[in-house]
């Protein structure tokens, strides 16, 4: 069975908010609620003009390095 994008990037949402939760370090929660966020904008909105890069997510997660 083929899923539509939408039921896709809905269910991918899905997966990531329960990534999130389970997640036991803040970053990682903070980098799946992102993503979460983003698939559901895509399930809801469909296709943005304004699409964000993966360069633009890790710019937005500090790194790993500088909590050390």
């Amino acid at each position: 069975m083929l899923l539509s994008d939408e039921d896709y990037f809905y269910a991918r949402a899905e997966a990531e908010l329960k990534m999130a939760k389970a997640a036991r370090v803040p970053i990682a929660a903070q980098a799946h609620y992102t993503l979460a966020g983003h698939y559901l904008n895509r399930a809801y909105g469909g296709r943005s003009d304004h699409e964000t890069s993966a360069d633009q997510l890790r710019a937005r997660i500090p790194s790993l390095s500088s909590r050390q």
